[in-house]
C-alpha cells in the first residue's frame, strides 16, 4: 500500500502586475525548492516581484494547515545590475540566481552580527558590521568590473586580469 501524503510544498512567484504564478504542487520540500530555483533564474526576463515556497498540511481545516516556509522579494543584483536577486525577508539572506554571478549576502552562522558577501566569480568574501555595509561592498565590487569593462562575452580569466590590473592603478 502507497505511504499517504501528509504534507504538500507550494512553490510560487508573483508578477509585477499582481498576478500570481503558481510553479506546482509537490510531495517534497526539496523539490519545491529546486523548481523555485530554476524558475527564478529566468526572473531577469520577467517583471517579478516576490515568490515564496508554502506548505499545506492535507486535511486541516482554515489557515492552521499553511505554513509559509520562505517569503522571498527581487531587487536588482549589486553585482550584475540584473533583476535576478532574491532576499529572503524571514531568515536574511540574499542570493543572485542570474547566470555566472551568484552574488550573495547572509548573516553568519559562525559569528554573532557579523554579515557576510561574497562574489564566486572572483572567489570575493568579505566580512561586515551591518547589511547595509555588505551590499555597498557589493554594489562597489560591480561598479569596478562594470569600469573594468568585464561583460557577458567575456572570460572569467579575463575578467579577473583586468580587475587585478584596475586595483593595481588605485
Amino acid at each position: 500500500m502507497a505511504e499517504q501524503i501528509q504534507r504538500v510544498y507550494v512553490p510560487s512567484a508573483i508578477e509585477d502586475g499582481g498576478n500570481t504564478l503558481s510553479l506546482g504542487c509537490f510531495s517534497s520540500e526539496a523539490t519545491a525548492w529546486n523548481v523555485l530555483r530554476s524558475f527564478l533564474k529566468k526572473s531577469d526576463q520577467m517583471l517579478l516581484v516576490s515568490a515564496s515556497v508554502v506548505v499545506w498540511d492535507i486535511d486541516v481545516i482554515g489557515s492552521h494547515g499553511l505554513t509559509v516556509l520562505a517569503s522571498l522579494e527581487c531587487k536588482d543584483c549589486p553585482v550584475c545590475s540584473r533583476q535576478t536577486f532574491w532576499v529572503d525577508l524571514e531568515n536574511f539572506s540574499a542570493l543572485c540566481h542570474g547566470d555566472a554571478c551568484a552574488a550573495w549576502v547572509e548573516e553568519s552562522t559562525h559569528e554573532p552580527g557579523v554579515i557576510d558577501c561574497g562574489w564566486p566569480a572572483l572567489r570575493f568574501l568579505k566580512q561586515t558590521k551591518s547589511i547595509e555595509e555588505a551590499f555597498k561592498e557589493l554594489f562597489a565590487l560591480g561598479d569596478q568590473i562594470k569600469a573594468a569593462g568585464i561583460t557577458d562575452t567575456v572570460s572569467i580569466q579575463a575578467s579577473e586580469a583586468m580587475l587585478d590590473e584596475f586595483e593595481n592603478l588605485t
